[in-house]
């Protein structure tokens, strides 16, 4: 019989893309066992220890939280606004204008009446661009308002400025085109305080989208669904990824990640790694990686973990070239931390985090698009030589549809039955029909702007940050509810 490649090689895709799936939806299963589990055990547990415990209590952790704004005048009062509201007895806000050109730094004197300080005098372990000047405010409701104003040197050169300037025992990070839930400090702290045998080292919690609500003060006091198809889809893939990736993870000590929008860290452990790594644009996954490294180098037991109530909001990407800018540089973070801790591979050294964590983050987080990619170049190689049973692909299409279908409707309802965000029969229905149609349109986009990430990477194409064009929150006027 003659050897014929091109069906050895169909035969051979074919097995391997059923392999992948198969394992990819068998984790998924495993995922919503243990995200259950994971929501349910903190429930638990905030019955036990309560906010109203924790904002009465003497000796809790003090926090700082460190926002960065680089050209954020359009929301920039609005963010701050919501920062100073916060509940927590011990905290400051440092917000860190990373050299921008817009009115970013002119609005926050002009609204929190700040004045100039030296600020040669601080200590400061972690290298970074040059601070110009330190700003406080004149008024006494604004005292734990500090504004450092720095040549640019990137997110994580500001947040690595706002370390160097805070003094308390944990730091939070977030971006300063965030909306905070006024409690959020007091939930994001309990598990510092719970756990006594493991130390942890980094919480994080659901960020949610907030295009088209309504916020008043800082406040978020009418949350809406977004009007546009774009961000509602992104509802879906927040809940789902949240729901089903990070509680998931939480449950078996498996967190790699905790979003540069919302972390709260131990400041000494950040210190001890010499902060964010400027050189990655995926400097949130590659911090927790760094960290967690440090941690088994050192033995010592640790956690990081994840709360599952959205505490964070944020606008998101409104158009398909916004949404692509995006998914190309979180691609590039991706590869760039994958490639700076590829010693991690099978490392049985680095325990659970070598042997499983990291390798399933290599296998299906940055090669998931790499799949899907060859899979399409694959469809259309074999379709054109005839080798396409297409009544069987096309079974086979309908079977993956439908199976996501199935776990974007199951985070949907988990997330709904907890969290009374989205709780009316037509919000439901919305977010139903946003799952089921983000296969057909928004999916593919989310491919274009990971292999196109990719691309840059491989060939070496320089890319800019990519920052997202704010339309800016829709605002109350201070008199009208």
């Amino acid at each position: 019989m003659e050897f014929d490649l091109s069906y050895y090689i169909y035969w051979t895709l074919n097995y391997f893309f059923l392999f992948y799936g198969l394992t990819l939806v068998a984790l998924y299963f495993f995922a919503i066992i243990l995200s259950n589990r994971s929501v349910t055990r903190n429930k638990r547990k905030a019955r036990f220890l309560q906010v109203n415990d924790i904002v009465s209590a003497t000796d809790i952790p003090s926090i700082t939280l460190i926002a960065p704004a680089y050209n954020e005048g359009q929301t920039i009062v609005e963010n701050v606004k919501s920062l100073l509201a916060l509940q927590y007895p011990f905290y400051e806000l440092i917000v860190v204008n990373d050299g921008s050109t817009d009115n970013t730094l002119d609005l926050l004197i002009a609204k929190y009446d700040l004045e100039s300080f030296d600020s040669t005098f601080i200590t400061q372990p972690i290298p970074t661009a040059t601070v110009n000047k330190i700003y406080k405010s004149r008024k006494l409701q604004y005292k734990q308002l500090t504004v450092i104003d720095k040549n640019n040197g990137g997110k994580s050169d500001a947040n690595n400025a706002g370390i160097n300037f805070a003094s308390t025992e944990l730091v939070l990070f977030t971006d300063a085109d965030c909306i905070i839930e006024q409690d959020s400090l007091l939930k994001m702290v309990r598990p510092y305080l719970e756990e006594s045998e493991q130390e942890v080292i980094a919480c994080g919690a659901a960020i949610g989208i907030i295009n088209d609500s309504v916020v008043k003060n800082g406040v978020v006091v009418e949350l809406k669904l977004p009007k546009n198809l774009i961000p509602m889809i992104q509802v879906v893939e927040y809940i789902r990824a949240f729901l089903l990736g990070r509680m998931a993870w939480s449950e078996i000590n498996g967190v790699m990640l905790v979003s540069g929008a919302f972390g709260l860290y131990a400041r000494n452990r950040i210190i001890e790694v010499n902060g964010f790594n400027i050189n990655t644009v995926g400097e949130d996954l590659e911090l927790g990686i760094r960290l967690r490294k440090h941690m088994e180098d050192i033995k010592v037991p640790y956690k990081m973990v994840y709360i599952p109530e959205t505490l964070c909001w944020t606008e998101a990407p409104n158009n398909t070239e916004v949404l692509i800018k995006q998914r190309d540089r979180w691609a590039r973070g991706l590869w760039e931390t994958m490639a700076l801790h590829k010693d991690l591979f099978f490392n049985r050294k680095y325990r659970d985090m070598g042997m499983f964590y990291y390798p399933y983050w290599m296998f299906f987080e940055l090669g998931a698009p790499i799949v899907e990619f060859l899979g399409i170049l694959s469809l259309i190689v074999f379709g054109l030589l005839g080798l396409i049973n297409w009544n069987m692909a096309i079974l086979l299409f309908t079977c993956v549809y439908l199976l996501g279908c199935i776990f974007s409707t199951i985070s949907i309802f988990i997330y709904v039955k907890n969290f009374k965000h989205y709780d009316s029969g037509k919000e439901v229905i919305e977010l139903l029909l946003a799952a089921y149609l983000e296969p057909f349109f928004y999916h593919p986009l989310l491919v274009l702007g990971q292999v196109q990430g990719y691309y840059k990477k491989i060939f070496g194409v320089k890319s800019v940050w990519g920052n997202m064009k704010r339309k800016g929150f829709k605002t109350l006027p201070e008199d009208k509810i």
